[in-house]
C-alpha cells in the first residue's frame, strides 16, 4: 500500500511538474538570497582575518618621542605572552618619478615577522637601494626610478641613505587594508600610498615605530580580544614609561650629566617628552572594515523577507488548489481505507522534496555567488585578494527548517481541513463559491458603462481574496525591488555630478610646496624687481616663484583663494575618522568655491569663532547634530575641540571647515595655506593651464574636479553587480509569482474557460477574458510595490556607507517608469506563455461532471 502511494507521489510530481518546479524555485530563491547575504559578512571577515593573521597583525603600536632602541626592543620581546616585538623605521617622505606631481609615501622599513607583506608582482628588495611599493600605486611599475624630492627639506633627507630607489615589485600590506593611506604634514597633506625598503636603507639611531604581537588568536573584532587588550594597554603603559624614562636618562647622560645626576629623573619632569600605546582600534582600515562588512548584514535582514513571505504564500496557495483539485482523489482513497496520515503524507512528501531541492540548491548556489558579487564591489576600497568559501551548517539547518515550515507546514494545514470531511463529501464536487456585489456596482454611472465581460473580471477580482493578496504581495516585492535596485543606481551613479555641479562648484585645488600667502604680488614691478626676481628664480627663491605663480593666476583664474587643507583625524568614542578639515584665509569668500546647504536645501553659514560645520555623511555615522562638541587631532597629536555650528550636504570624502581664528587660538600659531581653490576664466582648458601651473617649483600639485568626477563615477561602476544581483532577483520573483498564479486561475477555472470557448469566443477574445484580471492584480500591485519600494531604498541605502563617499537617496523619474514596464513586460511575457494552455483545454472534457 505505501509503495503504491509512492508510486502515485512520484507520478504526481511528473504530471504537474509546472506547480512542483514553482515551489521549488520560490525555496530556492528565498534561501538563496538570504543565505548569501547572510554569509556574505563571515566571508569577508574569514578572508581579511586569514590575511591578518598569516602577517601576524600587530596588537600594540609603540610610539615615543624619544624613540626606541635595540634594548628596547628586546625588553619588550622578553614581556609576557608577547610572541614578536619589532622595531621599525617609518618616515613620510616626497617623491619624485610617480607622473607629473610630487607624491607622499609612507616610508618603511621591510617587516621580519609582525606586519608582514604580501608580495603582489615582482620580487622584494635585495640591494639597499631596491624598494617595493604599494600595489594601489597605478603611475610606477617595476623597474621605475623613484627620487628623493628636493621640497623634503634636509630633515628627512639625512634619514635615508640614498636619493633614488628602483622598484622592484609591489606589495600588500596588513598595515593598509582600505583605500586609506593616512595624513602627513606634506605636500596635499594625503598619503598617496608606501614603499618598504631595507632597513639597512635608512640613517637612524633608533627605531620610529615599536610592534608587539602577543601570543595570542582570537577572532577578528571578539569582545574577548578587547577585553584582552583592555587589560595590556594597563601593564604595558607602566612598561612603557619605564623604557622610555630609561631612554630619556640615557640621552641626558650623553649630554655630561652623571649617573647619579639623572637617577631621580622621570619623563613626568620633561614636557616635551611623551609616549603613545596605540591598539588597532587606531588602524583606520581595520576600524572601518569592521562597519563596512556591517552592511551587507544589515540588507541581509530585509530582502529575504519578502522571498520569506512569497514562499510562504506561494506553497499555500499551490498546495491548496492541489488538495482542492484532488477532493475526488482523497475521497476514494479514503473509502478505500488509506489512513489520513497516509494520504497527507503524499502531498506533504510532494511539497517537501521540492522544499528540499530547492533548499539545498538555493543555499549552496547563494552561499557561493552572492558573497563573491559584493566582494568584488568591495574591492574598489580594500585588498584585492581571494575571498574564503565558507559554510555555516547552523544557518543551513535552520534555512532547511523555514524551507520545510513553509511547505510542509503550509500542506498540513491545508490537508488537515479536506481530510477533516467524510469519504462521501470529499467525492462531490466543491461548491463554487457565490458571488457577490462590489462597491464599483454602488457607483453606477461608472458601473452602467462598463461591459458585460468586463464586471465579470471585476466580480472575479474581489471574488478570490486569496488570489487578490497573493497577487498583490508578490508583484509588489517585485516592483519594491526593481525600484530599489534602480534607486541604489540612481543614488550610486549620479551622485558625483551632483557633489561637482552643486556643492564643490569650484574648477580644481592646487597644492603649494610651502605656504606663499604672504607674498604680495605688484601688478607693475620695476626693472630691478623684475631682475632681482629673475635672479631670484635662478636660486630658488620663493618670492619670484610666486610672483611668476601669482601672473599664472591672474591670467587663467576668474577667482582664486588661498587655502589650508590637510588631513586631521576625528576622535569619536567609538573609533576615528579620517577626514580633511579646510579653513579658508578669507571665508568671505567660500561661496564662490562650495554651496553649504542641508538637505532641506536650506544655506549654512561658514563657521565663526570657536565653531565648525561638518558634512552631513559625518554626522549621520556618528550621530553628531549641531550644537555637538566633535574633537579632531592631527598627526602630531595635538587636538582642536569645537561647537558644530552647521551640517552641510556633501558626498565625497569628509570634511571639517574651521576659521582661521579657531585654528590660531587653539594651536597658538597661524593656520599654514598651502592650497589654492580656483575657477578658471571661460574657454580654458583645465589640463592645459594644470600643466603650466606644474612647471612653477612652488606648486606640487592641481587636481582638476572634472577628473575626479569622472574617476569616482569609473569606482562606483563595480557597484553595478549588486545593482544587477537585486533586478535580477525581482525578476525571477515577479516570473515565479505570476507562472503560479496564473496557472492556479487557469486550473481553478477551467469550465468556465471551456464555457467561453464553447460559446463562440476567438482565441485572443479568451485569452484578453482570463488575462484581463491579471493586467489589474498588476496595476494594483504596482502600485503598492512603488510605495513599498520607496521605504526599502531608503533603508537599503542607510546601510550602504562606504568610507571614500556617501551617497543620497535619489529616485529618478524614470526609475519609477522602467519598474513599471518591467513589472507589466514580466506580466505579459507569463501571460503569452500561459496562453498556450489556454489553447489546450478540452471543452467537452472541462463540461463533464463528476455526479
Amino acid at each position: 500500500m505505501k509503495s503504491m502511494m509512492r508510486r502515485t507521489t512520484f507520478r504526481e510530481i511528473k504530471n504537474s511538474f509546472g506547480r512542483f518546479a514553482a515551489i521549488l524555485a520560490i525555496i530556492a530563491l528565498g534561501v538563496g538570497f538570504f543565505s548569501g547575504l547572510k554569509m556574505t559578512k563571515p566571508a569577508m571577515v574569514k578572508t581579511i582575518t586569514d590575511f591578518l593573521s598569516d602577517s601576524e597583525f600587530y596588537d600594540l603600536h609603540l610610539v615615543s618621542t624619544l624613540g626606541y632602541t635595540d634594548e628596547d626592543v628586546e625588553a619588550f620581546a622578553g614581556e609576557d605572552d608577547v610572541r614578536y616585538a619589532e622595531g621599525s623605521y617609518s618616515f613620510d617622505v616626497l617623491y619624485d618619478g610617480m607622473g607629473d606631481n610630487e607624491r607622499a609615501l609612507k616610508t618603511l622599513s621591510l617587516p621580519e615577522h609582525v606586519n608582514d607583506i604580501r608580495l603582489v608582482d615582482g620580487r622584494l628588495p635585495e640591494a639597499d637601494d631596491e624598494c617595493v611599493v604599494d600595489d594601489k600605486l597605478t603611475d610606477v611599475r617595476i623597474g621605475d626610478v623613484i627620487t628623493v624630492a628636493d621640497t623634503n627639506g634636509d630633515a628627512t633627507e639625512t634619514k635615508l641613505r640614498y636619493r633614488e630607489f628602483t622598484v622592484t615589485g609591489t606589495v600588500q600590506s596588513s598595515l593598509y587594508i582600505n583605500f586609506e593611506r593616512g595624513t602627513t604634514t606634506l605636500g596635499t597633506g594625503k598619503l598617496s600610498g608606501f614603499v618598504y625598503m631595507k632597513p639597512e636603507a635608512f640613517d637612524c639611531e633608533c627605531y620610529t615605530d615599536v610592534y608587539v604581537r602577543f601570543d595570542q588568536d582570537y577572532a577578528l573584532y571578539d569582545d574577548a580580544y578587547d577585553t584582552y587588550m583592555d587589560e595590556k594597554k594597563d601593564d604595558w603603559d607602566a612598561i612603557c614609561h619605564d623604557r622610555v624614562t630609561k631612554r630619556y636618562q640615557a640621552l641626558l647622560m650623553q649630554t655630561g650629566l652623571t649617573e647619579d645626576m639623572v637617577a631621580g629623573v622621570t619623563i613626568d619632569d620633561a614636557p616635551d617628552v611623551s609616549y603613545y600605546i596605540l591598539g588597532r582600534e587606531t588602524n583606520v582600515g581595520y576600524v572601518c572594515f569592521e562597519s563596512d562588512s556591517d552592511i551587507v548584514d544589515g540588507v541581509a535582514k530585509v530582502f529575504p523577507v519578502f522571498f520569506v513571505l512569497v514562499a510562504v504564500l506561494v506553497c499555500m496557495t499551490t498546495m491548496n488548489r492541489m488538495v482542492e483539485e484532488q477532493r475526488t482523489m482523497i475521497g476514494m482513497l479514503k473509502a478505500l481505507g488509506y489512513s489520513e496520515h497516509t494520504i497527507m503524507g503524499k502531498y506533504m512528501i510532494y511539497s517537501g522534496l521540492a522544499a528540499v531541492i530547492g533548499c539545498i540548491g538555493g543555499f549552496f548556489a547563494g552561499t557561493y555567488a552572492f558573497p563573491r558579487v559584493i566582494w568584488k564591489a568591495y574591492h574598489m576600497m580594500y585588498l584585492n585578494i581571494s575571498l574564503k568559501y565558507i559554510v555555516d551548517w547552523k544557518l543551513a539547518g535552520i534555512a532547511m527548517l523555514v524551507s520545510l515550515a513553509c511547505s510542509v507546514g503550509t500542506t498540513w494545514f491545508t490537508c488537515r481541513y479536506e481530510l477533516s470531511e467524510t469519504a462521501a463529501g470529499l467525492m462531490r464536487p466543491k461548491a463554487p463559491k457565490a458571488g457577490k456585489r462590489v462597491f464599483l456596482e454602488k457607483i453606477s454611472f461608472v458601473w452602467k458603462r462598463l461591459k458585460f465581460l468586463h464586471k465579470v473580471s471585476v466580480r472575479n477580482i474581489f471574488r478570490y481574496k486569496k488570489r487578490f493578496f497573493m497577487m498583490v504581495i508578490g508583484i509588489s516585492g517585485c516592483t519594491a525591488l526593481l525600484l530599489t535596485g534602480f534607486g541604489i543606481n540612481d543614488s550610486i551613479a549620479g551622485f558625483a555630478d551632483r557633489q561637482y555641479d552643486e556643492i564643490q562648484i569650484s574648477d580644481g585645488t592646487m597644492t603649494l610646496a610651502e605656504s606663499v600667502d604672504d607674498v604680495k604680488k605688484t601688478n607693475a614691478a620695476s626693472e630691478e624687481n623684475q631682475k632681482d626676481q629673475q635672479k631670484a628664480t635662478q636660486t630658488g627663491s620663493e618670492s619670484a616663484a610666486a610672483g611668476d605663480l601669482y601672473d599664472k593666476l591672474d591670467k587663467y583664474m576668474q577667482d582664486y583663494d588661498f587655502v589650508g587643507e590637510t588631513s586631521w583625524d576625528l576622535i569619536e568614542s567609538d573609533g576615528i575618522k579620517s577626514i580633511n578639515l579646510v579653513i579658508m584665509k578669507e571665508p568671505e569668500h567660500s561661496d564662490k568655491y562650495m554651496d553649504f546647504h542641508n538637505s532641506k536645501n536650506e544655506k549654512v553659514a561658514y563657521p565663526g569663532k570657536d565653531e565648525a560645520i561638518i558634512n552631513s555623511a559625518l554626522a549621520t555615522r556618528y550621530d553628531l547634530s549641531v550644537g555637538d562638541t566633535i574633537t579632531i587631532r592631527n598627526s602630531d597629536m595635538k587636538e582642536i575641540k569645537a561647537k558644530i555650528s552647521g551640517i552641510f550636504e556633501n558626498y565625497v570624502y569628509n570634511y571639517v571647515y574651521l576659521s582661521p581664528e579657531t585654528y590660531m587660538d587653539q594651536m597658538g600659531e597661524a593656520p599654514v595655506y598651502h592650497s589654492v581653490y580656483f575657477n578658471l576664466k571661460p574657454d580654458m582648458d583645465a589640463h592645459e593651464v594644470a600643466a603650466d601651473l606644474m612647471k612653477e617649483n612652488v606648486v606640487s600639485a592641481v587636481v582638476v574636479n572634472g577628473d575626479m568626477r569622472e574617476r569616482i563615477s569609473n569606482m562606483m561602476k563595480s557597484l553595478d553587480y549588486i545593482v544587477l544581483v537585486v533586478i535580477l532577483s525581482a525578476a525571477a520573483l515577479a516570473f515565479i509569482v505570476l507562472y503560479n498564479l496564473t496557472n492556479i486561475n487557469i486550473t481553478e477555472r477551467i469550465r468556465e474557460i471551456a464555457t467561453v470557448k464553447v460559446l463562440g469566443f476567438f482565441r485572443n477574445e479568451t485569452s484578453s477574458y482570463v488575462f484581463r484580471e491579471n493586467w489589474v492584480l498588476t496595476a494594483i500591485g504596482i502600485a503598492v510595490g512603488l510605495v513599498l519600494g520607496v521605504f526599502l531604498h531608503s533603508f537599503v541605502m542607510d546601510q550602504i556607507r562606504v568610507d571614500m563617499v556617501s551617497f543620497d537617496t535619489y529616485i529618478s523619474p524614470l526609475s519609477y517608469v522602467y519598474s513599471i514596464i518591467l513589472t507589466f513586460a514580466f506580466n505579459g511575457c507569463v501571460n503569452l506563455f500561459m496562453s498556450v494552455r489556454l489553447e489546450r483545454i478540452n471543452m467537452a472534457e472541462s463540461l463533464k461532471s463528476v455526479d
